[in-house]
């Protein structure tokens, strides 16, 4: 073989070579695909109270493991995440199994679940659970959200207009709280056809959000116990503004500064002695002092602090107060990516 031959030789090896490389890059990744088969579950028309169970078929029609981080409700309280797959394999199916709780829901009803999943075509695809919650009681308004307290002993009323959109007589009976917060109590007018509901705090409260449900039983056939949430939020005499601070998590690219003020309500005013700062690295300072009014606080992270995912700090401070010896602002991360809360 002579030296031209062995040169064309190269060459073709070196063409063959280019050619087979560039069709392995060319072949496609393996790659998840979350495919629902209905991405909206109609329940119909229930009675208020029901418990409604919904369910979703899903498949894996990728050809790489697709996984599921999280299945989040839309409305946590009245939306219980039953049960779904981690992890799919490719063309496995499973199921997403949730429960609607349509005590407090009234009317036509729109309710999704969050799935976040790794795949690439989108990491997020929302299902809708609707359906109409009728009920043959009117309430006005239907739920009880007391306005802003001042004070753990504040002993307020809230009324609860209930009207009968039946032909038949209904009966309502045994008012009750579930939280010793609250009193609840009926009261008829002529023909049970009106009633009115009565929920009444009970100091002392505690500062902060005051829960509970209210409920009263009926006569009506196939009616469930009716159950109405009372909420009273009575603002602590210590308060941070704003009451967290979110930090992304990762590297810090440049330096940050966070300001926060504390503001106080006491009478006698307390003294605000020290503070600590739960975290090492950043540091704290006053920017500012009102005795008797507020305190502002200025945190410096540094450039280059790692924010580390799941990050569970404070800023805690101590006051002279028998009561409020301490008082702790959070300091959270958060991150594009979803918890996994069902690591496979």
């Amino acid at each position: 073989m002579n030296r031209v031959q062995t040169i064309d030789y190269t060459i073709a090896a070196i063409a063959l070579f280019t050619i087979c490389h560039t069709a392995l890059l060319a072949e496609p990744q393996e790659k998840p695909r979350l495919h629902v088969e209905s991405e909206t579950v109609q329940f119909g028309r229930v009675i208020v109270g029901s418990k409604v169970m919904v369910q979703f078929n899903i498949q894996n029609t990728g050809d790489a493991r697709l996984l599921l981080y999280d299945v989040e409700a839309s409305c946590a309280d009245c939306t219980t995440i039953l049960s779904n797959p981690d992890k799919l394999e490719p063309g496995q199916t499973g199921v997403i199994r949730a429960m609607v709780l349509t005590a407090e829901l009234r009317g036509d009803v729109d309710r999704t679940l969050s799935v976040y999943s790794n795949d690439p075509v989108g990491s997020r695809r929302i299902l809708h659970m609707t359906g109409h919650v009728w009920s043959p009681l009117e309430l006005k308004p239907h739920y009880i959200y007391f306005p802003t307290l001042k004070s753990v002993g504040i002993q307020q009323e809230y009324r609860v207009d209930i009207s009968n959109t039946t032909n038949q007589d209904i009966l309502l009976s045994n008012a009750r709280s579930s939280d010793k917060r609250f009193r609840a109590k009926l009261i008829s007018s002529p023909k049970n056809k009106k009633y009115t509901l009565v929920v009444t705090t009970v100091p002392p409260l505690d500062y902060g959000s005051n829960r509970g449900v209210i409920s009263f039983e009926t006569n009506y056939p196939g009616l469930p116990t009716i159950e109405m949430r009372a909420t009273a939020n009575v603002t602590p005499p210590l308060t941070f503004s704003p009451s967290k601070i979110f930090l992304k998590a990762g590297k810090l690219e440049k330096s940050t500064r966070k300001n926060v003020k504390l503001s106080s309500r006491l009478s006698p005013p307390a003294q605000i002695l020290n503070h600590v700062l739960s975290i090492t690295g950043p540091s704290v300072e006053i920017v500012e002092r009102k005795p008797g009014q507020y305190v502002q606080y200025s945190i410096l992270f540094p450039k280059g602090f790692i924010v580390e995912s799941g990050l569970n700090g404070s800023l805690s401070v101590r006051t002279d107060h028998e009561q409020f010896r301490e008082i702790s602002l959070p300091i959270r991360s958060y991150s594009n990516i979803p918890t996994n809360k069902n690591a496979p």
